[in-house]
């Protein structure tokens, strides 16, 4: 099929929001018009819509498989321009075309805009066995968004990778140089194809089925790719995704909103600054023995899971993996600069072997032996520059040095999944501290609630009647001491040096510094009338506020206990998920290296073998001459 018809207008288009005439949305696939007499010879942009559906009537039914049948036959020829302009036909092309076995994904042109630096990359979508075609355009701010927002829905799967963006000093300097901006261009087009291919044929199939990736493919949203990051299911995640379930960030519990928001959480960030898995772990035991001090008082223990052993072990080995690749990446340019400097060095000497051959030519009439020999020097030279050149171009960049860089930012993503589970941890014990928080002021309230009780029930008893809360505390943690835990036992320690105040605080145990700030909000108390326009203040309005107060944290309490429920429930399916993704991405992960290796012996072997048989002619052409000769 020809694309002539595609890009003919392309240039016409002066505004660099879009890529040229809007009729290209309503037949994106340059096909012959259809003779009717009846229709506009230039539709509007939004027909497509205006054609499929009127305002007020019900959505059409999907095609039957006889309709989409008869379209692919007259794909070629000509086709109804309302299935075309159909989105449930295009999306139920779209899902049949990424199911087939036989997709075949394309970047096949790339154009800059007219009066302007944005570059467009055409996808095409083909398949032998439907005899179907999809061809959409993007740029790279859409292959970017449409990567970050696959990010935020999948954030227990690791998404392919794009190129990273140049700075505006590195563009400025690649647009002068001519040849320095093709090869980007190039290079893109290169990367956006393993990004496309690894993202159908070799990632989960949930990333396949995405509702997003379809629209991406969509040519109704080639005008409007801002439309589908307003829609659901982009839509519905929250700005943090830290307030959204880590496993199905789309889901709608209302309970999510009510989490603690951590400082310093970026989830498009690869920058790392929080202590490794390891650490994190050793913390959480530390939090266990804790809160053990304090089980008898009410304080139940509902952590509930540790990090695994093999999610430590991913994050030391991702990292290890990093250094690895990103040495053999230095490797890799300096041997690609080495044979541009060999080329470099092949391409003067064969140019100074034929001049010498013209020189020897013309110094000698009778017998230009001696000239051809030298010419045949020189041009075996050449060749052996081109295949060198060739083995560059073709195979030690694109299939050697860029799917290098392409397996670094793979393991950049999956450190990025982890920071996102520690991040969920902090998260988690800051929901402890709170709920520690507001027990030790429900304690204190429900102390100062019984020692006013019992004054006012015997205001005669003395002081020294009163229980004392340090002796109290002291007697309940005396059996902690068989647990031989080191940090119960330091806890305990410190608590028989410290002097206890009149309200002891918990909370440092914890990691806080500041006391329970204090509730100075109180309810006014009625007061009856005794005759003599005064009356003394029952026991219980006297209570009353402190009840009401106790009321309040209980209920505060019930809430951090249903979050903590929630966050329980919810590590532990992201735990289930990280350790299952990166499994399956190790296993893939080696099956690809070994491919690339593979592939690099044998260009490898080819380049040499080119040489060899290259140098083996001269050295026959040499003893044909000599022959000839004696």
């Amino acid at each position: 099929m020809s694309h002539g018809n595609l890009f003919e207008d392309i240039e016409q288009d002066n505004n660099p929001s879009f890529y040229g005439n809007p009729s290209i949305i309503n037949d994106p696939y340059g096909a012959p018009p259809i003779n009717n007499r009846h229709s506009p010879p230039h539709s509007a942009p939004h027909a497509s819509h205006q054609n499929t559906q009127k305002q007020g009537s019900p959505p059409s039914a999907p095609p039957s498989r006889s309709q989409v049948s008869r379209f692919h036959e007259t794909a070629n020829s000509g086709f109804p321009n309302e299935l075309v302009n159909s989105t449930i036909g295009l999306s139920n092309r779209i899902s049949e075309l990424l199911n087939d076995d036989n997709l075949h994904i394309d970047i096949i042109n790339s154009e800059k805009l007219m009066n302007s630096s944005v570059i467009v990359y055409t996808i095409q979508l083909s398949s032998v066995s439907l005899s179907n075609k999809i061809i959409v355009k993007r740029r790279y701010s859409e292959f970017k968004s449409l990567r970050d927002n696959l990010l935020k829905l999948y954030p227990t799967l690791i998404i392919p990778p794009i190129p990273e963006k140049h700075s505006i000093l590195s563009y400025l300097i690649n647009s002068i140089n001519n040849s320095n901006e093709i090869n980007i261009i190039e290079m893109r087009k290169r990367y956006f194809k393993l990004f496309l291919d690894d993202l159908i044929f070799d990632s989960h199939p949930k990333l396949k089925n995405c509702l997003l990736l379809h629209k991406f493919f969509d040519p109704n949203y080639e005008l409007c790719w801002y439309n589908a990051l307003n829609e659901p299911p982009v839509n519905l995640i929250p700005d943090n995704l830290l307030l959204a379930n880590p496993v199905n960030p789309a889901d709608q519990n209302g309970l999510y909103s009510l989490l603690p928001i951590v400082n310093g959480f970026d989830f498009s960030s690869q920058f790392d600054n929080l202590p490794n898995l390891k650490k994190i772990n050793d913390d959480l035991y530390k939090l266990n023995d804790q809160v053990k001090l304090y089980e008898l008082k009410g304080f139940e223990q509902d952590l509930q899971f540790v990090i695994p052993q093999e999610l430590i072990s991913f994050e030391v080995k991702f990292h290890q993996l990093i250094k690895g690749l990103n040495d053999l990446n230095k490797l890799n340019s300096k041997t690609t600069k080495t044979y541009k400097h060999l080329i470099s060095i092949l391409i003067d000497l064969g140019g100074n072997l034929n001049n010498f051959s013209l020189q020897v030519y013309h110094q000698n009439d009778e017998n230009n032996t001696l000239s051809e020999s030298i010419e045949k020097f020189g041009s075996t030279i050449d060749q052996s520059f081109l295949t060198f050149e060739s083995f560059i171009a073709n195979h030690l960049i694109p299939e050697w040095q860029e799917p290098i860089d392409q397996l670094i930012q793979y393991h950049h993503t999956s450190l990025n999944l982890i920071k996102f589970y520690k991040y969920k941890i902090i998260q988690f014990k800051i929901l402890y501290k709170l709920k520690f928080n507001k027990f030790q002021q429900l304690i204190n309230m429900s102390n100062i609630g019984g020692s006013r009780s019992t004054t006012a029930v015997n205001p005669a008893s003395s002081s020294s009647e009163v229980t004392n809360p340090e002796e109290d505390i002291q007697q309940t943690l005396d059996h902690l001491k068989e647990l031989n835990s080191p940090t119960v036992n330091n806890a305990l320690k410190n608590l028989s040096i410290k002097k206890m105040k009149k309200k002891p605080s918990w909370y440092g145990l914890f990691g806080g510094n500041n006391q329970p700030k204090k509730l100075n909000f109180q309810l006014p108390v009625e007061q009856e009338s005794n005759g003599t326009g005064t009356s003394p203040a029952s026991p219980s309005a006297v209570n009353y506020p402190l009840k009401f107060k106790l009321n309040h944290i209980e209920k505060e309490l019930n809430k951090l206990n249903q979050l903590i429920e929630l966050c329980n429930n919810d590590m532990a399916a992201l735990t289930k998920a990280l350790v299952n993704t990166f499994e399956e991405f190790l296993v893939k992960l080696e099956k690809k290296w070994l491919v690339l290796m593979i592939n690099y012996i044998k260009n490898g072997k080819h380049l040499f073998e080119e040489n060899v048989l290259n140098w083996q002619e001269f050295k026959e052409f040499l003893t044909d001459g000599n022959e000839e000769i004696s």
